[in-house]
């Protein structure tokens, strides 16, 4: 007999659609800018849609308050 693993499910926080953890990109909040996931801390996700939209970096910083600039960087090394 074979235990499956589950698919942990975790949601977006631009759009709130629930993905597959794998299909989402997973970032952290550094003292006011934005950074990969480091491995440590707390840390949000990301749709690879929302990520693709106009006006998903002013959502970011606005929820999150963070500096737009950094929000804007680490957003067009993912695209």
């Amino acid at each position: 007999m074979s235990v499956r693993k589950s698919n942990p499910i975790r949601m977006c926080i631009s759009c709130r659609k629930r993905e597959p953890q794998q299909e989402l990109y997973r970032l952290q909040k550094e003292e006011r800018i934005l950074v990969k996931y480091r491995g440590f801390g707390r840390s949000f996700y990301l749709c690879k849609e929302c990520l693709n939209s106009k006006h998903v970096e002013k959502k970011i910083a606005g929820r999150m308050k963070l500096d737009i600039t950094s929000v804007e960087n680490i957003i067009n090394l993912l695209r």
